[in-house]
């Protein structure tokens, strides 16, 4: 049982490794950590009700996780075809647009939920 608990363990160190990768080597990641950063503060200023962070929280670990499943799936086709290849192209270009899809989808709940409290201010 303790061998089970030491390699949980171990295995939130390799998966933090993992995050400290994708913030300091990728820029498109590092955009979507700044935007997290902007929008935290402002609902919290707005104070956004318990539902609104839900779905806040969800639309940001949502594009946080497909941008590092993009960029794992960039380094893998690396790895295996260094030269070009028109499907590992294909397939890199696919993941990105899902990136795109999903930071799309959390910047119009974003908008939902935070413009019409911005509105108010006015």
């Amino acid at each position: 049982m303790l061998k089970f608990i030491r390699q949980r363990i171990a295995s939130f160190k390799w998966a933090l490794k993992g995050l400290k990768d994708l913030f300091t080597h990728h820029p498109n990641a590092q955009i979507h950590l700044l935007a997290t950063l902007m929008v935290v503060p402002l609902a919290i200023f707005l104070q956004v009700s318990l539902v609104e962070w839900c779905l806040l929280i969800l639309c940001i670990v949502l594009v946080m996780a497909m941008e590092a499943m993009n960029s794992a799936l960039e380094y893998l086709a690396d790895k295996v075809s260094p030269e070009h290849d028109e499907l590992i192209g294909k397939s890199k270009d696919i993941a990105a647009g899902a990136v795109l899809l999903c930071a799309i989808g959390a910047a119009l709940v974003g908008l939902l939920i935070l413009g019409p409290k911005l509105y108010a201010l006015l």
